[in-house]
């Protein structure tokens, strides 16, 4: 058996991906300017956007910037930005108000500084798993296709750090196509918490089956063993399909 291995100048991949998720977010923030110009192009006249007693779906795609998080003892990690997707369903009490179930989801490597009991430091990589399920409720202020809004955010998140805490279980079965087959578990471990938070942005409806908004959040989560209370700053790019 002959193993090939490739060299990849790290330093080149990091600067590619920066830029790659550079040009993406300028994007989600060039949307935000652009709703208000599609307006403006269809002679001024704000439409009226219809969105009481309906339902919606959206597809949101977010992407959550560099953070810190401070553990005790002078431990910390250092998450790096990376991009996330969701989905979830809302419903529009009338034109301003609207309530909405969301799931979220990313994966984000990080870097953690640890601390051992002679003050000495050391430093590993890995990677986390995100998922938060919440409660949304949005306060659009006009009642036009075109309309800035607020949102408030309470959930519960989960948090995967892929860190082994115990050791793998084994586990076999029989498969009528396969056979006798045996696979095996490997625990890790995993906070979870409160969570809540708050964003800002615009909404435009390009008609009645369609609109987008993009918005800017801030979140705060209550992990147990952590320094404070770690907050997140993310951007969100809201594809959204009214059902009925």
């Amino acid at each position: 058996m002959i193993f090939t291995f490739r060299t990849i100048d790290k330093g080149d991949e990091m600067m590619f991906t920066s830029k790659r998720r550079l040009a993406i977010v300028c994007a989600m923030i060039t949307i935000c300017f652009w709703m208000p110009s599609v307006a403006g192009s269809e002679g001024g006249a704000i439409r009226k956007a219809d969105r009481a007693e309906t339902w919606e779906f959206f597809l949101p795609l977010t992407y959550a910037v560099d953070a810190t998080i401070k553990g005790k003892g002078g431990s910390s990690a250092d998450l790096n930005a990376d991009f996330g997707f969701g989905f979830g369903v809302g419903y529009n009490f009338n034109d301003h108000i609207q309530l909405s179930g969301l799931f979220q989801w990313n994966s984000r490597s990080y870097d953690a500084t640890v601390v051992g009991d002679d003050g000495s430091t050391s430093r590993y990589g890995n990677t986390m798993e995100i998922s938060t399920m919440a409660l949304n409720g949005t306060y659009y202020f006009l009642d036009g296709n075109l309309t800035p809004f607020l949102s408030g955010m309470l959930g519960y998140t989960w948090v995967d750090t892929n860190i082994q805490n115990g050791p793998p279980t084994g586990y076999c079965w029989y498969d009528p196509w396969w056979g006798y087959i045996c696979s095996y578990y490997v625990p890790t471990k995993i906070e979870s918490s409160m969570a809540y938070g708050a964003g800002l942005g615009a909404r435009y409806d390009f008609n009645d089956s369609f609109s987008m908004q993009c918005s800017y959040n801030k979140s705060w989560m209550d992990f147990g063993n952590v320094s404070g209370t770690p907050d997140f700053d993310i951007w969100r790019l809201d594809f959204i399909f009214r059902m009925f």
